[in-house]
């Protein structure tokens, strides 16, 4: 018994009863949890803070990126430009042509290649590729496609904006692949819906009439415009020198919403990408047609 009791009481000495279990070694082991946590705190604002970094860094170099393509495209159209106004000051070209450059960047490709005009006057018009079933096409008066074949004693890209509005608007009612604005224009002339002075206003009510349309004079007040587009038509506008031209000029309105008009400006591309409240229109506007299909 006494063996017995010695041998207890050296057992007994590695942990003492009612001491918890580990003692010292407990709180070492609480401050190594406390460290990995630490290391691990740590490791995750290091990754944050290089996640951050990163994202500065690819945010700059796509506006570097971004920055340079603008740029490049501001230097192409710069060049495009000069080219342009070198072929306006040879003494073959019209005056008329220079004047449309400066009043308008957008003619640069077509003042450029009028030493060209050979290669598209009287040549085949495809505008597959420009009309869709149910939206009025945009088309350019000052299209190479036809924008150097004569109207009257000018060229169609000076002054056919009357036939490139009809054009479109006949296009939109009649999906006929067969007009274009060349087409539209000999027949303004042939028609006599063609002057000195341009585009005749009966073009839009005879002329319409004799395209199998129909074309009246309406007043020029918002509801009579907007009732008119309701209706399923089209307007033809004569404007007086303003935000679209500095003589004379037709454009076609072919809807709105709330925020305006939806304007197809023969003449300019950035023109028919904005809308027009009538406040701004309504002052410019000499006369004012409805087109409607038969």
């Amino acid at each position: 018994m006494i063996a017995q009791k010695d041998e207890l009481e050296i057992l007994s000495i590695g942990r003492p009863i009612g001491t918890p279990y580990g003692g010292r070694r407990s709180g070492t082991l609480k401050a190594r949890r406390r460290k990995r946590r630490l290391r691990k705190r740590i490791r995750r604002i290091c990754l944050a803070c290089c996640a951050v970094a990163f994202i500065g860094v690819w945010m700059e170099q796509t506006d570097w990126i971004d920055g340079q393509t603008e740029w490049r495209s501001g230097r192409a159209v710069k060049e495009e430009k000069a080219k342009a106004e070198r072929v306006a000051k040879q003494a073959d070209c019209p005056k008329e042509l220079a004047e449309l450059l400066e009043q308008n960047e957008e003619t640069c490709d077509f003042v450029e290649n009028y030493p060209n005009r050979d290669a598209y006057i009287d040549q085949e018009i495809d505008l597959s590729g420009d009309v869709q079933a149910g939206r009025v096409p945009l088309l350019m008066q000052w299209d190479k496609r036809w924008g150097y074949d004569l109207y009257g004693e000018s060229m169609i890209g000076l002054s056919g904006c009357g036939p490139t509005c009809m054009t479109m608007a006949y296009l939109y009612f009649t999906n006929d692949l067969e007009m274009n604005p060349r087409k539209m224009a000999c027949f303004a002339q042939e028609n006599g819906f063609h002057s000195s002075e341009g585009t005749s206003w009966d073009f839009w009510t005879l002329g319409a009439q004799s395209l199998g349309l129909m074309g009246e004079n309406i007043s020029l007040s918002e509801g009579a415009m907007k009732n008119a587009l309701d209706g399923g038509g089209l307007l033809v506008c004569s404007m007086s020198p303003g935000d679209f031209t500095t003589t004379g000029h037709f454009i076609l309105v072919r809807g709105y919403d709330e925020n305006g008009f939806f304007v197809n400006d023969p003449n300019r591309v950035g023109n028919s990408k904005l809308q027009w409240g009538y406040e701004a229109l309504c002052p410019q506007i000499k006369n004012l047609w409805a087109i409607y299909p038969m």
